[in-house]
């Protein structure tokens, strides 16, 4: 059994087993805050005795827990005490009444009565196929989807509900804090965690959960049964992932609502989060930093030619970093200037068939003998070679790239995505004025992107520009040691609380 820790740290498919922005962060800040002590709570798809650990775990980790979604095996253990009528009455509440205190009261209610293993009255293992859930289900399809096939509907229900079983099911350890490091099945452990201790629950967004999975359930390709009507399939289709996209917007209101203090990285993901029902008082903004001086130690190193441009991507070839935009970006800048090395660093393997599409790419333009893939490498030792970097994302939060290229004295041409403008134009009035430390570009958008690289390139009083601005912007707003601090005060300050 695990001891109790200061801070349980609640991950969704990230730390310490995907590498990414998230999972760098997270690790810096156990490190940082190393007189605290953590758990892991990690909420995985399945099962996978190959899954490794891509981090060392610092000595202040006590321990890691694992949550399986797609491991439908649900407990089978419940009191004594009887269900009342009324009971079952919660789940039909919880369903009709989005965004309203009945609601949560009723949520509540089902955690104590249903999935909380100190106080549940019915086995979660039997919630499922009462026949009291089976009418709450049809209620539903009548309201919601009586035009569609039930089948598909009732499997629907199923596969989305499954998973929230497991979560509200699951015992984590004790801790003093806990912090959940996304909304969706994460927020929602956070909540039935302060369910059940009674102890205060930070969450923390890079990125805003919702929008991630609308970009993810607009791509999927869902077709529930074989039928000549096309018209149909896609009217169900959008209908099905209509309903998905409610049940991720539900997954974090009830995570805003038991969040005792919400942290995001810039205002622009704050103004999503009161849309979505954040209530504003909750929110504070504290930006991802770097380490100064680490970065700004950085030299870089002499070029055997002067007059190659050698350019970089840093990121994990996945398609929300929109790989494909940037090798074509590349393939337009060397028609203009021939003599270009690409460098596309980072992970190929959490999306091994987007990558095989990328490597087609290059050799379909034929630049592949300019492009580089060079998988998982030591960022500084890199950072040495390259005189612009680019950043192609479809979305991103507060990408730390950014930071520790403009650290070292690296241009950035950037997606005008989450806080990328901000990052590279400044935020406030007199962080503006340090100047630009790169350029913006429409998403998606690879004429404007190769444009933006070949201009910073022809003017080295530009690029020279940038990489002064991009030192001091980081070095006085995005200092690693400054923003630890914040997180060091919140967690003493939840800590207190009895």
């Amino acid at each position: 059994m695990q001891t109790k820790t200061d801070v349980c740290l609640i991950l969704e498919g990230t730390y310490p087993y995907v590498p990414g922005g998230v999972s760098y962060w997270t690790h810096q800040l156990i490190r940082s805050l190393n007189e605290f002590t953590f758990s892991l709570a990690v909420i995985l798809p399945d099962r996978d005795p190959s899954r490794e650990y891509k981090y060392d775990l610092p000595p202040n980790v006590k321990g890691v827990q694992e949550i399986y979604l797609h491991d439908h095996e649900l407990p089978t253990g419940c009191t004594s005490a009887k269900l009342k009528k009324e009971d079952w009455k919660d789940l039909d509440t919880f369903h009709q009444c989005p965004r309203h205190g009945q609601a949560f009261q009723a949520l509540e209610n089902l955690y104590k009565n249903f999935f909380n293993s100190k106080t549940r009255k019915f086995s979660p293992h039997l919630f499922a196929d009462a026949k009291q859930s089976w009418q709450v289900l049809e209620e539903l399809y009548q309201q919601r989807a009586a035009d569609e096939s039930f089948i598909d509907y009732f499997w629907t229900f199923r596969f989305m509900h499954y998973p929230i079983f497991k979560i509200m099911s699951s015992d984590l350890p004790e801790a003093g804090v806990y912090h959940a490091l996304s909304t969706g099945y994460a927020g929602l452990l956070g909540a039935t965690a302060k369910l059940k201790y009674q102890r205060p629950l930070v969450l923390t967004e890079h990125g805003i959960y919702t929008r991630e999975r609308r970009f993810e359930i607009s791509r999927a390709d869902w077709i529930y049964e074989k039928t000549d009507d096309k018209i149909r399939i896609q009217r169900s289709q959008s209908r099905f992932k209509e309903i998905w996209n409610k049940m991720f917007g539900t997954l974090s209101e009830i995570c805003y609502e038991y969040s005792d203090q919400i942290v995001t990285l810039f205002d622009g993901n704050k103004q999503h989060e009161l849309k979505d029902g954040a209530p504003e008082e909750k929110i504070s903004i504290i930006p991802n930093g770097i380490d100064f001086e680490a970065f700004s130690s950085v030299t870089k190193e002499p070029k055997k030619d002067p007059g190659q441009l050698i350019l970089g991507f840093m990121g994990r070839v996945v398609s929300i970093k929109d790989v494909k935009t940037f090798i074509r970006a590349c393939k337009a800048v060397s028609d203009i200037i021939p003599n270009l090395k690409v460098y596309l660093m980072g992970p190929i393997d959490e999306e091994p068939e987007y990558y095989q599409e990328c490597v087609k790419l290059t050799e379909f333009l034929g630049i592949s003998k300019l492009v580089e893939f060079t998988g998982k490498v030591p960022v500084r030792d890199y950072y040495r070679k390259i005189d612009i970097l680019a950043l192609t994302s479809i979305s991103e939060a507060q990408p730390l790239v950014i930071l520790e290229a403009n650290c070292v004295g690296i241009p950035v041409v950037a997606t005008d995505v989450g806080a990328c403008r901000e990052l590279l134009y400044g935020r406030t009035e007199e962080d503006i004025q340090l100047g630009k430390s790169g350029l913006v570009a429409g998403i998606t958008n690879s004429e404007e992107i190769s444009k933006a690289i070949v201009k910073i390139w022809r003017s080295k009083d530009l690029r020279d520009q940038m990489g002064q601005a991009g030192r001091e912007r980081v070095k006085r707003y995005y200092n690693r040691k400054d923003l630890d601090n914040r997180y060091r005060g919140i967690y003493n300050h939840h800590l207190k609380v009895s």
